[in-house]
């Protein structure tokens, strides 16, 4: 039989919401005793004399010496304002406090909000441990850097949204490297842009067309001197002459070339006396001269050397008129009169040899010299001819600079030292098999990014092995490509914009005066 809607509606009590929620009920009681224990607690323990409960964190090290000087940070007191107003922005440290000790220098004076506008403590957060004060989270970078914009507007020098470095939308491909792969889809660097210290868009002699391309002006090839041969039994057959003129196999040595600075940093500039020279001397006359070489110097300089080589060479080889044959002629005290004079038949012949020296210094090539000389001053740079006012002052010719850049990431840091763990060409791809100076050969982003990702694994599937690269050091672990290193990661190096980026410009920081009030 169907019960009819008043039957079912009798079943109901009408009073229930009436009588008390048991659960409600426990739980509000619970609250209200937790808080009032709190707060007998809080009271017991400050009529015991135990203040540490009202206190923050300890401070860092770097802070420690008044850590029990309140007043030296703190003028107001904030939490209650910040509870109040629910922001984040309320602080009880005035930056002039933090100028007593930090003389910081500004960053850009176009940036919006300004500098002076910036709370310290908005970034360098003390009593959170050490780690907070001196690296800051990236949600402060990332709070301007999503949508940049300047005084003048959206910004023309660097890009207009960066989120975070570890995903491909994120955070662009280094400008020069994305410039050096696909002109036509890369932006064009500003002219302020560090991009323009290290790449140019030029054509070099050989080149089909101009292109963006290393800067640098001096010919290298880094696969001719990393070349090597090894026979069965792993023996060196064939590889650089070294200085213990033994076969030396330089692909697996690049820090004989690339040495490190003091600090590990970066890595030192080349130097043609201590790099180059061994294998490539500047002979100009090796059968009077064997094995002099002209300075590594101005065009001027060398002049000047080869002149008073020769000049020197002429006194001891012929009479000097009124005495004998000088073999070991010596130079006149300055402000004498009494010096020797060249007859002009003598200047003639020391500028006929002066000028043959310097076409044999410039020289592609010295095979007649030995295969220790395989090269002049046009081996490596570019000669250009000039119009000289005096042919035995001021030389007629001049050498092009070299221009390479001592540094390529101009707008970041970075520190070789933490990535001694990998071999040199787990980075730097491809060295062994260019030939071409205006290669650029850093990292791209997604290099880094194998590395300095929360998921490494995500990109080990775009990566090539390079461990059958023979072209690692035997002095570093058995780490030759990247794969190697992360196939059994989960968890990647840190991506905070810290890592790669400063702030504060270091360049403007002003040490003077004293550091206390």
């Amino acid at each position: 039989m169907q019960r009819s809607s008043r039957e079912l509606s009798n079943r109901v009590d009408i009073n229930v919401h009436r009588e008390p929620n048991r659960l409600r009920r426990t739980a509000w009681w619970l609250a209200s005793w937790a808080g009032v224990g709190s707060l007998l607690w809080l009271s017991l323990q400050h009529l015991q004399g135990e203040h540490q409960i009202y206190q923050a964190g300890d401070v860092t090290m770097s802070h420690r010496l008044f850590e029990n000087e309140c007043w030296r940070c703190h003028t107001t007191w904030a939490p209650l304002q910040r509870l109040i107003s629910l922001s984040d922005d309320a602080h009880s440290i005035d930056n002039k406090k933090c100028l007593t000790c930090h003389r910081i220098g500004e960053h850009h004076d176009n940036q919006i909000p300004a500098h002076r506008d910036i709370s310290c403590a908005a970034c360098h957060q003390e009593h959170e441990g050490a780690e907070m004060l001196t690296k800051p989270s990236s949600r402060h970078c990332i709070a301007c850097h999503i949508d940049l914009k300047t005084i003048h507007g959206p910004s023309e020098v660097f890009a207009k949204q960066v989120t975070r470095f570890d995903q491909l939308e994120g955070h662009p491909d280094f400008l020069l490297k994305a410039l050096t792969k696909d002109a036509t889809t890369a932006p064009l660097p500003h002219a302020k842009h560090g991009a323009n210290r290290a790449i140019e868009n030029f054509q070099r002699p050989g080149d089909d067309a101009p292109h963006w391309q290393d800067r640098g002006r001096i010919r290298f090839n880094h696969a001719a001197h990393l070349k090597a041969e090894y026979d069965a039994n792993g023996k060196l057959i064939h590889g650089l002459i070294g200085k213990d003129r033994k076969f030396t196999d330089l692909s697996r040595s690049c820090e004989v070339c690339h040495e490190p600075d003091h600090e590990g940093r970066f890595l030192k500039p080349i130097s043609f006396e201590s790099h180059c020279r061994e294998c490539h001397p500047l002979l100009f006359d090796h059968e009077r001269f064997p094995g002099q070489a002209v300075p590594h110097q101005t065009p001027d300089i060398v002049r000047g050397f080869l002149t008073e080589t020769y000049t020197l060479r002429e006194f001891g080889s012929r009479k000097v008129e009124g005495g004998t044959p000088n073999d070991s002629p010596s130079r006149p005290l300055p402000g004498h009169r009494d010096f020797q004079r060249l007859s002009k038949d003598q200047a003639k012949v020391v500028l006929d040899e002066v000028t043959k020296a310097e076409q044999l210094a410039q020289q592609h090539r010295h095979s007649q010299f030995g295969y220790e000389a395989t090269g002049g001053c046009r081996y490596c740079h570019e000669v250009k001819s000039v119009a000289s006012k005096s042919a035995t002052a001021i030389a007629d010719w001049k050498i092009e600079p070299s221009n390479i850049p001592s540094r390529w990431l101009v707008h970041s840091q970075f520190h070789h030292k933490p990535h001694r763990l990998l071999s040199c060409t787990a980075c730097h791809a491809g060295v062994a098999q260019s030939k071409n100076t205006g290669d650029v050969l850093i990292p791209s982003i997604d290099i880094c990014r194998a590395c300095h990702s929360q998921q490494p694994a995500e990109w080990l599937a775009g990566l090539k092995s390079d461990a059958g690269d023979k072209s690692a050091s035997p002095k570093s672990p058995p780490i030759e490509s990247l794969k190697d290193l992360l196939s059994t990661v989960n968890r990647g190096a840190r991506t905070s914009c810290i890592e790669c980026h400063d702030y504060h410009d270091p360049t403007k920081e002003k040490w003077n005066g004293p550091f206390a009030p």
